[in-house]
């Protein structure tokens, strides 16, 4: 049976990826600065498209067709990302992991017909034949996010029968499982639109795929029995509606975990928990530090999420933070939390995630901080400013730290050639303005016995700049600039719909924007905005 259920696999990946094929993907774009909605710019879909489950989706999905917790999608082989994010819709399927879905989908079935009733219970006196159309149908919708089409519900019916023929009613319910858990409708999410619908025309999104990117969107899982309701009924035509359900689905503990996801992502801190430092010029730096670091961010992140809503102004500005004794004792609190992470006020010099020690450490060097890899996050991850990377013939390897210079001295001095000197002009002085801590996230006033130079300035998207001197000024400005919640928009845009934004998606952009500026800047603002925009229901028929 495994044989025959490997090959229904292979044709039905390989269909997926010829449809995939067919979507010609939107290149990247170059951000920049956005200047506004240029006069007379249209919204132009993108292409109709599918999308793979990431390894969090394939479990999430698994795990609601079966109703029991499935975690064998995170022995797969990793993402990889674009723009950051690993939600992108250009993920791929390599024979790797072709290899691994096959295997899972065999284990999957096998541990499904265990306990068959708890997937589906006959009817009294229903024929065997009758009662597996009746599980398929029933399962089958449930792991394709939609019902069945009768090409499809015929095929797996076919799987039925052919395990059934030399075994028991449990062998054939295993094949057809297999099919399902192999199939490209499980591994893929359709943004298609209607069937028929002619080359070059414009289709909204049929209301259960509307249905699904709502919920892979706020939960990284399919839709559960309110949503499908709601898109069985047609109510999801409805922005509104739309809305409503995000809300509903932002309050559960699966949507935080996502969200969360989405912040780590964001920001650039998926490695904080392999983090390593030089113990000679860190001798603070082991891996107790480097996990209560962790720990300190995971538990900030998850408080402003839950009851911030994901606030920008928390998120950035903060005067507290969750530590346990350890970060106390690096923050310089006269306060022991103990073992626990625990709530507790922070200094003046620090606030927020942009003066954590993760996010500090991560960007910076082994045996030194960076105001270069500080002030690119800073442009890149908050404001949205495209930096390209250097010329492939400039020397990029930072300068080695000296006991008679200030990590400010060398970077300014490293970064003075013409070929550079356009980028680090934008780049340096916000990254200046961090020297109040070192690359281990330590504050810091003096440094090789020199005093520091912590001033700074930004330059934003309207041609100002703003002034400031060390971090906790830095965070406490651009948690209320506006250029931060324009690019929360862009962000969240990226990270929801897996691609980077078009000239077409203009409008639905600037309408993120407007929303954001004149209501909460808060996380779940933005996704609120997003799922009310054309970009997010429309696409485009490719043309031959």
């Amino acid at each position: 049976m495994r044989k025959s259920g490997t090959r229904h696999l292979a044709v039905a990946l390989l269909l997926g990826a010829l449809a995939a094929g067919c979507t010609k993907p939107p290149p990247t774009i170059e951000e920049k600065p956005d200047a506004g909605t240029p006069t007379g710019a249209s919204e132009e879909p993108a292409p109709t498209r599918v999308r793979r489950l990431t390894r969090a989706e394939y479990d999430n999905t698994a795990s609601a067709v079966l109703g029991r917790p499935v975690t064998v999608g995170q022995s797969f082989a990793a993402e990889d990302t674009v723009l950051g994010y690993s939600t992108h819709d250009k993920l791929q399927v390599s024979a790797l992991l072709l290899d691994q879905v096959d295997t899972a989908a065999a284990a999957l079935a096998t541990e499904a017909v265990e306990d068959l009733s708890a997937l589906h219970t006959c009817k009294t006196g229903q024929a065997e034949q009758d009662c597996a159309r009746d599980l398929i149908a029933t399962v089958g919708a449930r792991a394709f996010r939609r019902p069945l089409t009768d090409e499809e519900r015929s095929d797996l019916l076919a799987l039925y029968t052919a395990g059934r023929e030399n075994g028991a009613f449990r062998d054939g319910v295993e094949l057809a499982l297999q099919g399902m858990f192999s199939s490209a409708s499980f591994l893929y999410r359709g943004e298609l639109g209607p069937t028929g619908a002619s080359p070059g025309a414009v289709v909204e999104l049929t209301p259960h795929e509307v249905a699904s990117a709502l919920s892979y969107l706020v939960t990284a899982g399919p839709p559960d029995a309110t949503l499908l309701a709601a898109a069985e009924s047609g109510a999801l035509a409805d922005g509104e509606e739309r809305v409503r359900q995000v809300r509903r689905l932002l309050a559960t503990p699966t949507a935080r975990k996502h969200l969360h996801r989405f912040v780590v992502e964001w920001l650039g801190l998926t490695k904080v928990g392999s983090l390593n430092k030089n113990n000679l010029v860190f001798p603070q730096f082991d891996t107790s530090l480097r996990e209560s670091m962790l720990g300190e961010t995971d538990a900030f992140i998850d408080h402003v999420l839950a009851n911030e809503k994901g606030s920008l102004r928390a998120l950035l500005a903060a005067d507290y933070t969750f530590a346990d004794d350890r970060m106390a004792e690096f923050y310089g609190l006269t306060q022991r939390p103990g073992t626990d992470f625990s709530r507790v006020p922070l200094p003046s010099q620090r606030a927020g995630l942009l003066t954590q020690a993760s996010l500090l450490a991560t960007y910076s060097t082994f045996d030194s901080g960076s105001p270069i890899r500080r002030g690119k996050f800073v442009l890149d991850r908050l404001l949205c400013v495209y930096i390209p990377p250097p010329p492939p013939d400039v020397v990029t390897v930072p300068p080695e730290p000296r006991p008679d210079s200030t990590t400010r001295e060398r970077t300014a001095a490293h970064t003075r050639d013409p070929m550079c000197s356009g980028c680090h002009q934008r780049i340096d002085p916000i990254g200046f303005g961090l020297e109040d801590f070192d690359g281990l996230g330590g504050y810091r006033t003096q440094e090789n016995g020199r005093t520091v130079d912590a001033s700074g300035s930004v330059p934003l998207a309207d041609g100002s700049t703003f002034s400031f001197t060390g971090g906790a000024q830095l965070a406490r400005q651009l948690a209320v600039d506006d250029s931060v919640a324009d690019c929360l928009a862009l962000q969240v845009f990226r990270y929801g719909l897996g691609r980077d934004s078009l000239d077409g998606d203009l409008r639905s952009l600037e309408s993120m924007r407007s929303q954001l500026r004149a209501g909460e800047r808060t996380i779940a603002a933005a996704f609120e905005s997003l799922v009310r925009t054309p970009a997010f229901t429309q696409r485009r028929v490719p043309s031959p």
